[in-house]
């Protein structure tokens, strides 16, 4: 995936208004985030889809460049982090390639390097004739003597055409019969993290790697620490490489999963708090403000005797409050 940058972006105003560090931060952005939508691609997993605090201060970026990145309109908030606005004039947004457009690219370069293989032979035989051939060539010349010499040429171009002109004519492998997708096992997932960690695992079997493998699975039980864990993983694989930690300091993979993981992972997002309907709340109002004058209001909770009205209010909370628990178990 390529990040596309317009020859007019220095033209544009938002642009020229912004100090060059906070553009340059842009791009950097810009680039992560097309490369996280492009592993995004591959595995869900790889990437939420926006960066937040921590992505933005490994970039070498502050709050204050990022608000300026924000009241331009190149940056927008999205699930408690931020992600680009491609803004027309300035670039292009990203174009992840589908299954069937990475075939046809395939195809096409396989069915290129067989025709340049086939010309390359046609030449290579056409330069290395025995010397007897010319012995051949005149009795074959005897044989086809009534034959013009353009038609002989229109032949022997019939016999090579395909190998020079086009490769419509060369007959393509039948592509095996696809096998439906089989669905990701614990192992599978814990065997490409451990390819695309950084440090060491430890030999297969042994009392690291088992380790490893129990705290993986733990975590992967839950999609969303799943999501954490790679998030984690990516940032602390980009701190590798631009090294800021020295590979003498990576420690194996169990041991980062049990202790340091949580380091790098982003802050889980807490669920909202679920609402508890009351006899004075706006759902209760919204209900029984129309039926209000059919109750009697005279009473005193202080006194142990509530109203009718408070009382047909304390009831419909209830009620949505058990509809409510009733749909969360359903889910």
């Amino acid at each position: 995936m390529w990040f596309i940058i317009d020859d007019q972006m220095a033209d544009d105003r938002r642009i020229r208004r912004l100090p060059l560090a906070t553009v340059g931060l842009w791009v950097k952005l810009c680039v992560i985030h097309s490369k996280g939508v492009s592993m995004q691609a591959k595995d869900p997993a790889a990437y939420p889809g926006y960066f937040d605090k921590l992505d933005l201060k490994d970039a070498g970026g502050t709050m204050k460049q990022l608000q300026q990145l924000i009241d331009s309109g190149l940056m927008e908030e999205h699930d408690g982090g931020w992600r680009p606005v491609y803004a027309e004039g300035i670039c292009r947004e990203p174009r992840v390639l589908t299954e069937e457009q990475r075939e046809a690219r395939r195809k096409a370069g396989s069915k290129g390097g067989r025709r340049k293989a086939a010309n390359q032979k046609a030449k290579q035989t056409s330069g290395d004739l025995p010397e007897n051939s010319q012995a051949n060539g005149e009795q074959n010349s005897s044989e086809t003597g009534s034959k013009p010499s353009s038609k002989l040429l229109e032949d022997s171009q019939a016999k090579t055409w395909h190998k020079t002109d086009t490769y419509t004519d060369i007959p393509s492998p039948t592509p095996p019969a696809s096998t439906s997708k089989q669905t990701d096992t614990p192992d599978a997932g814990f065997d490409r993290f451990a390819e695309a960690y950084p440090g060491s695992v430890g030999a297969k079997g042994r009392k690291t790697e088992t380790e490893a493998r129990s705290l993986y699975a733990a975590i992967a039980g839950n999609p969303v620490e799943l999501g954490r864990l790679q998030t984690a993983l990516r940032r602390y694989k980009r701190a590798v490489n631009d090294g800021q930690i020295r590979s003498g300091h990576i420690p194996r993979l169990n041991t980062w999963l049990r202790d340091q993981w949580k380091t790098w992972a982003p802050e889980p997002i807490s669920p909202p708090p679920i609402h508890k309907h009351t006899w004075n709340c706006e759902h209760v109002h919204q209900l029984m403000d129309p039926h209000e004058d059919e109750y009697d209001h005279t009473g005193s909770l202080r006194e142990g005797k509530p109203s009718k009205w408070y009382l047909a209010c304390q009831a419909c909370a209830d009620e949505l409050n058990n509809q409510q628990e009733t749909s969360k178990e359903k889910q």
